[in-house]
């Protein structure tokens, strides 16, 4: 078996999930994860909601550039892995700012999208921050109920609009006086950010802290 594992590291070298570069351990080079560093004044979203139901929002990178593609891989080209280096970054956010919570959800995707694309991105990336930091991933618990227009294609109050009374909650009880942290891939107005939180507020959630891999640009 030990003979196995090392042609497999010939072979199929572990690689970073951001750059490329070749790298002996962990799944994103030490050099991406510094990226936050970076883009440390940025790292705290501009709110960009009339009505905030979410206390705080993180998101830890541009949506641009080898950044921007790596993400619509991830998304649309089936490269799933690279939401491991996704969550790495993530954990290296949080514990930047000392976030912590009870537990954690992923914003939800409607079953149409989930067919289309094979996964929920936010939940590959919320399960495997679970892993790295021991806080509790709840499933089942936010859902999408309806289908809606995908939100890149929409202005901000478009955006706005286009996410209300999509999502609702089951096991209510899991989330009562409970400090939440949701995650999602990327953020742009915060709508669909600020929807989710709504419902988990109204259902009795004590804090949500909503955080993403990425930030990018309103449409005008």
């Amino acid at each position: 078996m030990k003979i196995l594992k090392e042609i497999i590291k010939i072979f199929y070298p572990k690689t970073c999930g951001i750059c490329g570069q070749k790298i002996n351990e962990r799944y994103t080079c030490r050099k991406c994860l510094n990226i936050i560093e970076y883009y440390q004044e940025m790292a705290i979203t501009p709110e960009s909601v009339d009505e905030k139901y979410y206390d705080r929002l993180f998101s830890a990178l541009p949506y641009k550039g080898n950044l921007k593609s790596r993400m619509l891989q991830y998304k649309f080209h089936g490269a799933k892995y690279i939401g491991v280096s996704f969550a790495e970054i993530l954990v290296e956010l949080m514990k930047k700012y000392s976030i912590n919570a009870d537990i954690m959800l992923a914003v939800p995707i409607s079953k149409a999208r989930l067919r289309e694309r094979g996964y929920n991105q936010s939940l590959v990336i919320v399960k495997k921050v679970s892993e790295f930091t021991k806080i509790k991933y709840q499933g089942n618990i936010l859902i999408k109920t309806k289908e809606n227009l995908r939100q890149s294609e929409l202005t901000l109050q478009e955006r706005k609009h286009n996410v209300k009374n999509v999502y609702s909650i089951k096991n209510i009880e899991e989330i009562k006086n409970k400090k939440i942290i949701l995650i999602d891939d990327i953020v742009t107005t915060g709508a669909t950010l600020n929807e989710c939180a709504k419902i988990l507020k109204q259902n009795g959630a004590f804090e949500v802290i909503a955080i993403t891999v990425m930030y990018a640009k309103t449409k005008e």
